[in-house]
């Protein structure tokens, strides 16, 4: 399953990968792309390991805001 949203007080490029690497270290995430121009976060996931909730959790976790 793939899920979209965006993230909100990335403040660099370098934000956008410390995000993306969180995401990929999580259990059940099979690829992570955020991008910072736009903000937009592509997550895809096995959803017999780890849900939307999860994964929107580990950015807010990091001082990041999920919409």
């Amino acid at each position: 399953m793939t899920i979209q949203f965006k993230i909100t007080n990335m403040t660099c490029a370098s934000c956008a990968r410390v995000n993306e690497n969180y995401l990929l270290k999580a259990k059940g995430v099979l690829s992570a792309k955020v991008d910072f121009k736009s903000g937009l976060a592509a997550v895809e996931y096995d959803e017999k390991i780890i849900g939307e909730p999860k994964i929107k959790e580990i950015i807010t976790k990091n001082g990041y805001g999920v919409i």
